[in-house]
Order: C-alpha cells, then structure tokens, then sequence
C-alpha cells in the first residue's frame, strides 16, 4: 500500500493521505513527546518517560492500555518499536536522514522524504500495521525535535 504524508511547518500535525484521501493524523506536542494518531481505523496514544534513556509508551486511545513501547538510541539513528508483541526495528537508511525503514523478519515499511523544504514523503507499506506506521513517524518526529534543539 502506498501512501504520502504532510506535516505542518512546526511538525506537531502530520496528514497521512492515500491518493487524494485523508485516511490518517498524527499530532504531537511542542512541549513534551507526547501525542496521539489515527490511521485507517486504528487510534494510538504516545506518551514520553524518562531523561537519559527514553522509551515512549504506545497505548489506547483512551490512555488506559499499554500496547507497545518504542525505545530510542539517538547515538545510532535507531530505535526499537514493539507492539502487539512483535518488535520491529527503526533505522535511518542513509547518512542524510531522508530515507528510513521499520520492519521485522515478516513485514516492512520504506518511509522517503520527498521535499527538501518541507516534511512530506512516500510510504511503501508491506504488511506492517497501522500502529506501527504511526510509530514509525512518531519516531521521526522525536529525532527530528532533538535534532533541532541540538
């Protein structure tokens, strides 16, 4: 499945498109990690913990159930995403941060950077769910606020 997305100019607000068709959001906050997403049906919160080593919990809309947690290496451009009890892993594919994947021994997902001025891209989607995609660019969206505050 292919599908694009746009962020807004400060990166809180990413529309997920399928064609012409808005068919998912993710919004985050300007001051904390926290934020929550939606996409083809499937609704996920993130929420932020810790200083040194941080791990984002991913949970129910409503906050209440933990279905997965993302844990970070900012050193490596990585991160390890686990959910529904399957972990996938999170990396940048080049040096210049414009291309990265999720995937794990059964699916993948290859996220591209389309614009050099804005944030929007390409997804190329094979068999990956829906809450792993919305994690996917959570997780680019947190390197991308330590990035600018570096």
């Amino acid at each position: 499945m292919s599908l694009t997305w746009k962020s807004n100019f400060s990166g809180n607000e990413c529309r997920i498109f399928r064609g012409k068709l808005i068919v998912g959001i993710l919004k985050s906050s300007s001051w904390n990690n926290d934020g929550y997403g939606e996409l083809n049906g499937h609704l996920v919160k993130f929420r932020t913990k810790g200083v040194g080593k941080r791990t984002t919990e991913i949970l129910d809309i409503e906050g209440e159930k933990q279905l997965g947690q993302i844990k970070y290496n900012f050193w490596k451009g990585s991160a390890k995403i686990s959910y529904n009890e399957q972990d996938y892993e999170w990396k940048f594919e080049s040096w210049t941060r414009r291309k990265w994947s999720v995937q794990n021994a059964d699916a993948t997902a290859g996220f591209r950077l389309t614009s050099f001025w804005k944030n929007e891209g390409d997804i190329e989607n094979e068999d990956v769910s829906a809450a792993v995609i919305l994690s996917a660019l959570f997780v680019h969206t947190y390197f991308r606020k330590l990035s600018a505050a570096s």
